[in-house]
């Protein structure tokens, strides 16, 4: 019998009707009426929920059932708390690559220095992929770069405000430029990172609005074969800023567009309870908040 199926009936008579309890939960709408459904069936068919109005209502058998299902969803949640706060001897953190290479090393310095013998485990993935397994408690944090991170299950800690910059050849006519726009990227021969990356996603999205022609030759997924890519003049790319440093055999030049709204984020699932070691390595990333 699958718990899942439990949290999502309790949620429902919490919310009043399937709508909200699909907000809260992160669910397709399809995927609470499945899960009440299933329930149902297990029970032999029986009619747990019933419908007045735009609400949902318990009926005898639901009123019944409800009261289990609370107390088999505390004592779920009270094992997991008692788990979690039994010394911790692994770390999972997701990350998307650039963060993985130019930020995370600082943050896990500082964390072996009180904790040497936690074993930390680094995950590059996309950001959905790390959004995805820290749901499934896959992952005990992630790092991404988007927009505002909401839900209902995850805690978002914003870090930074990052900036992007074009990275050009050195004898590229773009040199000089103090800044570009969405408008520079008219004809110009670009090289980005692979899908799933949310910047890449967010310049493409405004050069198709924008109606720019360009050329994408390549798709990489290092970072520092994109910028090999470049100095080799095969195109231009578009990079962090962080991760371009001084003295590179190229140019970064500051990416303008007053719409690109994202941070560096720490994400982690909300629980009232977690280890000493997880808030621990919290606090480090807290410490950087910009």
């Amino acid at each position: 019998m699958d718990l899942l199926y439990f949290k999502t009936f309790v949620q429902v008579v919490k919310s009043g009707n399937y709508t909200r309890a699909a907000y809260v939960l992160d669910y397709a709408q399809s995927s609470i009426t499945t899960h009440i459904q299933k329930l149902e069936a297990i029970y032999g068919g029986t009619r747990l929920l019933e419908r007045h109005g735009k609400a949902m209502k318990l009926t005898p058998s639901g009123e019944l059932l409800y009261s289990y299902a609370e107390k088999m969803l505390a004592l779920y949640e009270e094992s997991h708390q008692r788990l979690n706060t039994q010394e911790v001897t692994t770390v999972r953190i997701g990350s998307i690559e650039t963060l993985a290479i130019y930020e995370l090393p600082i943050i896990l310095a500082e964390f072996k220095k009180k904790y040497p013998d936690v074993m930390v485990q680094i995950i590059p993935d996309t950001e959905a992929v790390i959004i995805q397994k820290l749901y499934n408690k896959e992952l005990d944090f992630g790092l991404i770069i988007d927009k505002p991170f909401n839900s209902e299950r995850i805690n978002s800690l914003a870090l930074k405000k990052q900036t992007m910059k074009v990275v050009v050849p050195l004898n590229h006519a773009y040199t000089q430029k103090t800044f570009i726009t969405v408008d520079d990227f008219q004809g110009e021969t670009i090289i980005l990172t692979e899908e799933g990356c949310t910047y890449r996603a967010y310049l493409l999205k405004q050069l198709e609005r924008n109606y720019i022609d360009f050329t994408l030759s390549m798709e990489l997924s290092s970072i520092e074969t994109i910028k090999k890519a470049v100095q080799n003049k095969w195109g231009i790319g578009f990079l962090p800023a962080f991760s371009i440093k001084e003295n590179e055999e190229f140019v970064g030049i500051p990416f303008h567009d007053e719409n690109f709204d994202f941070y560096s984020q720490l994400l982690y699932r909300k629980s009232n309870v977690h280890s000493s070691v997880h808030n621990y390595l919290i606090s480090l990333f807290q410490k950087r908040v910009i």
